[in-house]
């Protein structure tokens, strides 16, 4: 990302998180080929997050799976906060002359003040609340997946958090135990997490290896195979 740019969406950054309000968070992710991080932010207070944090567990699998390709922006998809609580969240790829994605645009709203609000209204009216159907492109994680989990949603607040809770979650989930893993089986694994975005983030093959139980050297053989055969 230029000086220019970087100079533009921080100011725009800033000014969003004004004129929104207090339940907002947007935050602006500078990308780079080694690392991905916030590098301003208004409201994070909502997710925990500061400058430096990396970017939501479900951002990086949107990169991973090239979806800036299709479309600029990303909208009304949910994601969890650090208390809990459902955000409703939409995030525009930043790119430059050439069409390389360098950043990203997220603004995440936390609407349970006014769900709160609402449900107080109805009941004084005696009425019953019906939650309205989102509008937008809706890209909610599929519940049905056994590769997912509620805490792969949120948004981690170190590069080190963002790894360890998606591929923690990953080698739990998965049918085998980890000392009983074979090698296709550490590749169907590795195909998941790749998938997830995990090997955007810095340092997460030696993490990775540690989970699995293998060398680093094993681990990039497994990458290298990913993108010999186009998974990667």
């Amino acid at each position: 990302m230029d000086k220019e740019i970087r100079r533009h969406y921080t100011l725009l950054v800033d000014f969003l998180g004004h004129i929104l309000g207090p339940d907002y968070e947007v935050a602006l992710h500078e990308l780079t080929e080694d690392s991905n991080q916030i590098i301003a932010i208004s409201n994070g207070e909502l997710t925990g997050r500061h400058l430096g944090s990396p970017l939501s567990n479900k951002m990086l699998e949107f990169l991973s799976g090239r979806l800036y390709e299709t479309q600029d922006y990303v909208l009304s998809f949910e994601s969890t906060s650090v208390t809990g609580k459902k955000m409703h969240s939409n995030s525009m790829f930043i790119k430059d002359r050439s069409g390389s994605v360098v950043g990203l645009l997220c603004i995440n709203f936390d609407s349970s003040r006014y769900q709160a609000l609402s449900k107080q209204v109805m009941d004084l009216c005696g009425g019953a609340l019906t939650p309205a159907e989102p509008s937008g492109t809706s890209l909610i994680v599929d519940e049905n997946d056994p590769s997912e989990s509620p805490r792969e949603q949120g948004f981690p607040t170190s590069i080190a958090g963002a790894t360890a809770s998606i591929v923690s979650s990953v080698v739990a989930n998965y049918p085998v135990d980890v000392d009983r893993l074979n090698q296709d089986e550490k590749m169907e694994i590795m195909e998941i997490l790749d998938r997830k975005g995990v090997f955007l983030l810095k340092g997460s093959v030696s993490f990775v290896a540690k989970e699995l139980h293998s060398s680093e050297a094993s681990i990039y053989r497994y990458l290298g195979k990913l993108s010999s055969r186009g998974g990667r």
